[in-house]
């Protein structure tokens, strides 16, 4: 990982708690937001933001609207920077006030497949079987059918780059590189939530390069 790499990936470290949501913002209000943060550091968006509110929350790559966000929904938001030709990657769900018990329910199941994914990564490991990991753990809690991408994906001089972290994958992850990990449930006509950090491959598991405090 060089310098630059480094760097689009502190932008997004600073910019994510930042980050906020309340009843009566515009999606597009915060991807305004981000827009300014990012262009404050020097960077760029490395892909159209996304910020998706309530129902819309469903669509993986819901682009940022003039809908207003009403209490109790759900919001993903998805974002990237590059610098320096190098892009970084990150997604953040949030819940406008109180989450609901079905909504706590959720995210601790993502956040659950996350850490087994990320338990599962190691240079030598097959990229299936990190995909696996997140993947059979949603499939138990029920949720199966509602995760409908692959886990991850390789980054670097391009947002989306080998290995491709899915199931199809049996190529064998190499120490030293970054990829993303994001597993995902959406419900059509309900809301979605996915969680998303980057990580650099170590011979003994990883280093996640996006994670940050509240």
């Amino acid at each position: 990982m060089n310098p630059s790499q480094r760097r689009a990936i502190e932008i997004v470290r600073r910019i994510i708690p930042l980050l906020s949501v309340n009843e009566g913002q515009t999606e597009l209000a915060v991807a305004g937001l981000i827009k300014q943060q990012l262009k404050k550091y020097g960077a760029r968006p490395s892909f159209r933001i996304i910020v998706a509110s309530g129902r819309r929350s469903a669509l993986p790559h819901g682009r940022a609207t003039s809908r207003k966000m009403k209490k109790s929904e759900l919001v993903v938001i998805d974002f990237g920077a590059v610098y320096n030709k190098y892009c970084s990657d990150v997604t953040r769900t949030f819940v406008v006030g109180k989450p609901a018990a079905r909504q706590k329910n959720i995210i601790n199941i993502v956040n659950k497949a996350q850490a087994l994914a990320i338990g599962a990564v190691r240079a030598g490991v097959k990229c299936s079987e990190v995909d696996r990991a997140a993947r059979e753990y949603i499939k138990q809690q029920g949720f199966g059918n509602y995760f409908i991408h692959s886990t991850g994906h390789g980054i670097g001089q391009k947002v989306h780059q080998a290995p491709k972290i899915s199931r199809r994958n049996n190529r064998r992850l190499k120490a030293g590189q970054v990829i993303t990990i994001e597993p995902g449930i959406y419900i059509k006509g309900w809301g979605g939530i996915r969680i998303e950090d980057m990580f650099e491959v170590t011979k003994t598991g990883c280093k996640n390069l996006t994670k940050s405090k509240p």
